[in-house]
């Protein structure tokens, strides 16, 4: 026995000690359970709803885009949202995000289709979506990234970042 060289009272908090321990894990487990059965995200299924009201945001978004609208799209946003392109600075707060998406030319063209929404909690999501956008009937493929917030009954936009969307993948030429 290990604790036999101790003395009594170093035996006695060596037990107190792990009784101690046993009692935290099982009030942490508890609070795990807990946790895990009032957050109906986490432990259940999201409400269809939800994702309606995500989907329903982003069509709105991406009218007002192609309206040139800047100041009806920035509404879309938190007031401390965020929005970033690989074709421009990194902005925040929804008065930034108004700024930099003022579009004049009225060739311009923007079309969203939101590919996955994922819960990360019952009021967090993020949208994958595919966007195209250009001008003079040139348009560019891209990829969007959206962090959406549930704010009252509302899902508005947190963050977005939107990049080239990567090359198509070409097959690879057998050597001759």
């Amino acid at each position: 026995d290990r604790d036999a060289d101790l003395p009594s009272g170093a035996k006695a908090m060596k037990s107190t000690h792990s009784q101690l321990a046993v009692i935290a894990m099982r009030g942490l487990y508890a609070l795990w359970v807990m946790v895990l059965l009032l957050l109906p995200g986490t432990a259940r299924a999201q409400a269809p709803s939800d994702e309606s009201a995500i989907r329903a945001r982003l069509a709105s978004y991406a009218e007002a885009r192609t309206r040139r609208d800047a100041h009806a799209e920035a509404l879309s946003y938190t007031v401390d949202g965020d929005f970033r392109s690989s074709a421009g600075p990194f902005v925040f707060g929804r008065e930034a995000v108004e700024k930099q998406l003022v579009v004049n030319d009225p060739t311009y063209q923007f079309v969203l289709t939101v590919t996955h929404v994922r819960f990360v909690t019952p009021v967090v999501a993020i949208a994958d979506a595919d966007v195209s956008t250009g001008v003079g009937g040139r348009l560019a493929p891209l990829v969007g990234v959206y962090v959406m917030v549930k704010q009252g009954s509302d899902w508005l936009i947190s963050g977005a970042r939107i990049a080239r969307a990567p090359a198509p993948a070409t097959p690879a030429t057998p050597p001759r």
